[in-house]
């Protein structure tokens, strides 16, 4: 799967929340989209792998009868932790590459990872786990991760001022390669949905904010070459779009 240590390291929460504040400006109907695959209900019980800042959970603590945030990062779970206020929502500090060592009981009736399972060092075992933990007849897992295509605009751009590093280019390819057959081994029925959006920047300034929230592998001993780069291209073309695709299952035992 690569170097998934140096995918976590992109991951603060000021980072964090820069590249999300960017694309769902960009992407107003994603949260929508995430939402309808996974349906919540007010029984749900609910694991949330890779809360980060919240985006998911913070919205869906009203909703549902519990949940779970599991994080790798004290750091997320610290800056997260204030702003749930939920007596029913709480948050543990864990890998979910190590979640049968958890001892989370068999209870769930939701569990999600939204643009965080490829960040496993093994995708398919997580599947596995999540597998054993879902409990009850609308069991679902629900994962959304890149689709081929996202951020190729992007990343061909950046590979013309230093070298990407080579687990952030095959971020796109995990799903339908790794994770998808995973689902279709450990799930009765697999269902699939796509999303596609353009994250336009109008000016050099906002997309370079983006630029900062994508370290470390927006290198910033490169970062006034890439401003000189991307204002050419501002010159251009008055705007830069950054292409998102990504890909939706649900997954029912």
């Amino acid at each position: 799967m690569g170097n998934r240590l140096a995918r976590d390291l992109v991951n603060t929460p000021d980072r964090l929340a820069a590249r999300v504040a960017c694309n769902r400006a960009g992407s107003t109907d994603f949260d929508r989209f995430v939402l309808d695959l996974l349906e919540p209900a007010p029984a749900d019980v609910v694991l949330d792998i890779g809360p980060g800042t919240g985006t998911q959970m913070l919205p869906l603590a009203s909703r549902v009868g519990r949940i779970l945030g599991l994080d790798v990062s004290r750091d997320m779970v610290a800056a997260l932790e204030p702003r749930l206020q939920a007596a029913h929502a709480r948050l543990l500090v864990g890998s979910m590459d190590d979640l049968p060592l958890l001892g989370l009981p068999a209870e769930f009736s939701l569990v999600y990872a939204v643009y965080s399972l490829y960040y496993s060092a093994d995708p398919r075992r997580v599947v596995e786990s999540v597998q054993r933990l879902l409990q009850g007849p609308s069991a679902r897992f629900v994962v959304v991760a890149p689709d081929e295509g996202n951020n190729a605009a992007w990343f061909a751009d950046l590979g013309c001022l230093f070298e990407v590093p080579a687990d952030v280019l095959e971020v796109p390819g995990i799903c339908r390669r790794v994770i998808l057959p995973a689902f279709q081994d450990h799930f009765r029925t697999v269902t699939r949905s796509v999303h596609r959006s353009d994250v336009r920047f109008t000016a050099v300034g906002d997309l370079m904010r983006y630029y900062d929230g994508c370290r470390p592998y927006c290198r910033p001993d490169r970062r006034a070459d890439a401003e000189a780069y991307f204002r050419a291209a501002f010159e251009r073309d008055g705007v830069y779009t950054i292409s998102k695709r990504s890909l939706g299952l649900v997954g029912r035992p």
